[in-house]
């Protein structure tokens, strides 16, 4: 979330605030914030009237610098452990890092609450298939964060081979070589080496499984 209308959007969403209701407090036209969300108003005249309504920090919200929430003495403080992240898809996960700057939140249809602290630029995945079971299984919720640092045994999303969509497989580091591993003992080629153009798009640092 690399401008301005992008982290608003992600607030409406995050807070379940609308347009309209955010217009209504701070004084404003819902086309005046809509041109913000949009990206067509860049330094709006009362960008800390909204940043206020939304309690959320000013500064964050015009450069993305510090914190996103405010604590009630009105000072950073870290981000809550638990807020809504976006569920994309494992085509919009390959190119993540090719995105981000364009990426808009607005496009999102579900956001997910992560359990785990996470950086701002987490997402979310649905499991596609069994490759990762029992540990993962179809259809369950894995949050990814493209800011953690991936070790030997990460469970990591990655793209490689030209491939654009991502996958989904554990990191095993064997001296200077890489390999990514399915967690199914049962699945065919469960060991494929990392090839050199590999890229890692994120680390999983939870999951959300749903009960019938």
């Amino acid at each position: 979330m690399n401008t301005l209308a992008q982290r608003l959007n992600y607030v409406l969403k995050d807070k379940g605030v609308t347009q309209e209701q955010v217009a209504s407090a701070v004084g404003s036209s819902q086309q005046s914030i809509q041109a913000i969300c949009a990206g067509r108003t860049l330094k709006p005249r009362n960008l800390v009237a909204i940043a206020r309504f939304l309690n959320v920090s000013a500064n964050w919200l015009e450069s993305g610098h510090g914190y996103m929430e405010l604590s009630e003495g009105n000072t950073q403080t870290l981000p809550q452990n638990k807020s809504n992240v976006p569920l994309i898809s494992w085509v919009q996960a390959g190119a993540w890092t090719e995105i981000s700057e364009a990426f808009q939140i607005s496009e999102v249809d579900e956001f997910y609450p992560c359990p785990e602290k996470h950086s701002i630029h987490t997402f979310a995945l649905k499991v596609l298939g069994e490759s990762m079971s029992p540990d993962f299984i179809n259809g369950e919720i894995i949050f990814v964060d493209p800011e953690v640092e991936a070790r030997n045994g990460s469970c990591v999303v990655v793209r490689q081979n030209g491939n654009l969509e991502a996958t989904f497989k554990q990191l095993i580091i064997d001296g200077s070589q890489k390999y990514l591993k399915a967690l199914n003992p049962n699945w065919p080629s469960p060991i494929i080496e990392m090839l050199p153009d590999a890229t890692i798009c994120g680390v999983v640092i939870g999951s959300y499984r749903k009960r019938n």
